[in-house]
């Protein structure tokens, strides 16, 4: 999940932390008590205990309404809790004291980029772009050299898309003060924005050196491995929510991954705890209106609620896409993805998403130019690249048509693989068709790779991918025989268990569950030729001795987000072994009217 260009409440509030002791001297605070209590707003306002800090702010007010470092902290009090308008309000009245102190040219600075920040956050975006530009500006005129100008500034950079000179000013505030760590965070954030995740670790590692106890630091660390997934995301994410446990953003990376674990009842714990502290978080309510979707509730209410807080908000339907696209129900997906870029036109990863949604329903024209858009506004887009530049080695495959199928090889094995993967496929589309009483929608397009890599790059639109075959409901995409070594698979295995995917997706309107599609699969190969489909084996027996398979109801993360290099293996067979229990037990009719009712649900 690729991270929105729009940075969290809570990684714009602790932006300040690093600078305002300076910004408290420059102010040249009188009395120690006074002093004291601007030093524990800032911790307060660390700790997420908002209310606390609200109090205090004001409290200090009272007795200084000018105090221009104390407004900005306010500022971020409200910024933190959805308070918007408020929070803009004070980002201004922030800076206009700041200017009038002469030379404070930092907490001027902040109250204009974090104003800028609201506006962005509220829909209004050419108000936002102005005030990036006046930071832009300053920056060319009065070349400030400080660390927290500096970085003041990238951020400002990168609001304007302006990738490369933000990367820049941060390396320039870290060689100026190499202890200033929020040129450490921004640089992180940055290349996890920019796909570049094994030097953005580099970046929070650097951080977490300075103050271990950066929420916002293990919040990074968290994002940055949330591809990955597994116990050192869970761990970064444990540990900033133990530092701030009413950090908003790190609330709902959780949210999003007991979504995607089916886990719903806890997702929505999660959601309720993040809008209790955030009643406007836009990533929270998309995170709900996500929630309704999976669970075939109506959603629109909730975007309408959502589209209300920021007019632009097209990440609403890039949600939306996500999670269709893992629940594999692409067409909604790509439609989803047109919503968020009707909405957001500058929003890349919604066209990419849009194209590669394309792709998989077999339209491959308007794919192509969907991710061509995408790569045009952000060449640093790793999938985008590597889409188009296989769709560029895919012009010289050769189409070979046989009823409902259209086979895609490269030349050189056309004549020695299509052929035979044609028969194979009409073969288990007569007989899949009569015992499961459908006929998929046609035609059904299978592209086969004699680059495992360039599967890869189909699949997922990166390189590295374990599994052999994939399918999309009317289109299949697996290695071809050469793309592995002799031996290593077996290939009309894996094309029979892919068709046998585009039966049970389409029949249930691609509602049937990760385990039941991919068990149904695995015990068709069994029935399709002696041999095919995985059986009884040393490692399942082991980890059915030692009580390691699955509960049904956890079954699915089994697939979606394994904790050990066995999980997915043994999440395949024991979703197999589910269904020759149900076809042996209560007959192949109660799987006919299993697939029926996930269909009709």
């Amino acid at each position: 999940m690729r991270r929105s260009l729009l940075p969290s409440v809570f990684c714009l509030l602790l932006s300040a932390f690093c600078f305002l002791p300076s910004a408290f001297h420059a102010l040249t605070v009188a009395q120690t008590d006074e002093s004291a209590q601007r030093v524990s707003l800032v911790g307060l306002v660390e700790a997420g205990r908002y209310a606390e800090a609200e109090a205090s702010a004001k409290k200090l007010l009272e007795k200084n309404a000018a105090a221009a470092d104390v407004r900005l902290m306010l500022g971020e009090v409200y910024a933190a809790t959805g308070r918007y308008r408020e929070a803009i309000g004070e980002f201004e009245a922030a800076g206009k004291n700041a200017a009038t102190k002469g030379g404070i040219s930092f907490v001027r600075l902040r109250g204009d980029l974090r104003r800028g920040e609201m506006l962005l956050l509220t829909g209004q975006e050419e108000a936002a772009r102005t005030l990036f530009q006046s930071l832009v500006r300053y920056y060319n005129s009065a070349n400030p050299q400080t660390a927290p100008e500096l970085t003041l500034v990238a951020r400002a950079f990168w609001h304007l898309e302006k990738y490369k000179d933000a990367n820049d000013l941060y390396i320039a505030a870290i060689t100026a003060d190499a202890t200033h760590i929020e040129a450490h965070l921004g640089g992180g954030e940055l290349f996890t924005e920019k796909y570049n995740y094994a030097e953005a670790a580099e970046f929070f590692r650097d951080a977490l050196k300075i103050n271990p106890n950066s929420a916002r630091a293990h919040l990074g660390v968290a994002i940055n491995k949330q591809l990955e997934g597994g116990p050192e995301m869970l761990a970064a994410l444990t540990r900033a929510l133990e530092i701030n446990p009413n950090l908003v953003e790190a609330r709902c990376l959780l949210a999003k991954s007991e979504l995607e674990a089916e886990r719903y009842d806890v997702a929505a714990a999660e959601i309720e705890k993040a809008l209790k502290v955030n009643p406007n978080s836009l990533e929270a309510h998309s995170l709900s209106v996500a929630l309704l979707y999976l669970q075939d509730q109506n959603y629109e209410s909730e975007v309408k609620a959502t589209l209300a807080i920021n007019p632009r908000y097209g990440q609403i339907f890039d949600t939306l896409s996500h999670f269709a696209t893992i629940t594999r129900r692409y067409a909604e997906a790509a439609q989803f993805s047109r919503r968020a870029t009707d909405l957001a036109p500058r929003l890349w990863r919604a066209h990419l998403s849009f194209g590669v949604a394309s792709l998989r329903l077999g339209r491959e024209g308007e794919g192509r130019a969907a991710i061509e858009t995408a790569f045009k506004g952000d060449s640093f887009n790793v999938w985008a690249k590597n889409t188009l530049d296989l769709l560029d080695t895919m012009g010289d495959y050769r189409e070979t048509k046989r009823g409902a199928f259209i086979v895609k090889a490269a030349a050189k094995e056309n004549d020695a693989v299509a052929p035979y993967a044609a028969e194979l496929l009409e073969d288990a589309a007569a007989k899949l068709t009569a015992k499961y009483k459908f006929t998929p929608q046609a035609p059904i397009i299978v592209e086969l790779y004699p680059n495992h890599e360039d599967f890869a790059v189909r699949t997922l639109g990166l390189p590295g991918l374990g599994a052999l075959g994939v399918c999309f409901g009317q289109v299949i995409a697996l290695d071809s025989p050469s793309a592995r070594p002799v031996g290593q698979f077996n290939w009309g295995s894996t094309l029979w268990h892919e068709y046998t995917h585009v039966m049970t997706l389409q029949m249930t309107n691609y509602r049937i569950p990760r385990w039941f599609s991919e068990g149904l699969s695995v015990y068709e190969e069994r029935r399709a030729r002696a041999g095919w489909g995985d059986d009884w084996n040393a490692t399942v027996l082991k980890a059915l001795k030692d009580g390691r398979w699955f509960k049904i109801a956890d079954l699915d993360a089994g697939f979606q987000r394994p904790r050990t290099p066995t999980d997915v293996p043994l999440a395949y067979f024991q979703a197999s072994q589910i269904c020759e229990f149900i076809a042996e037990r209560y007959g192949f009719d109660a799987i006919l009217s299993m697939l029926a009712r996930y269909r009709d649900k």
